[in-house]
């Protein structure tokens, strides 16, 4: 379950659902990923979703890359998960 947000816009976008606060192009599967985020239970179902663990110095770290058309990743959702719960939701996106 996602207990907190760094991105403000994220965290918008989950409480209000307003599909303007990102492009078009990407927003349903911002909205999608953290769906199946508020839905992990398991490091398991982060690997389902295409999840990697990105740093090996700070194991909890993941990321989901976010896609357009599901080609070109224009950047990556992150977070922190520990214990079923998810922290600290962030969006990366490519400059």
């Amino acid at each position: 379950m996602i207990q907190s947000f760094k991105s403000a816009v994220l965290q918008q976008l989950w409480l209000s659902g307003d599909v303007t606060l990102l492009p078009n192009t990407y927003v349903y599967q911002v909205i999608a990923i953290l769906d199946d985020l508020d839905d992990a239970a398991s490091v398991k179902d982060f690997e389902l979703l295409g999840g990697f663990e990105f740093s090996l110095h700070s194991p909890g770290y993941w990321a989901v890359t976010v896609t357009v058309n599901n080609v070109e990743p224009i950047g990556s959702v992150t977070c922190y998960f520990t214990a079923g719960q998810v922290y600290d939701v962030d969006l990366n996106e490519f400059q």
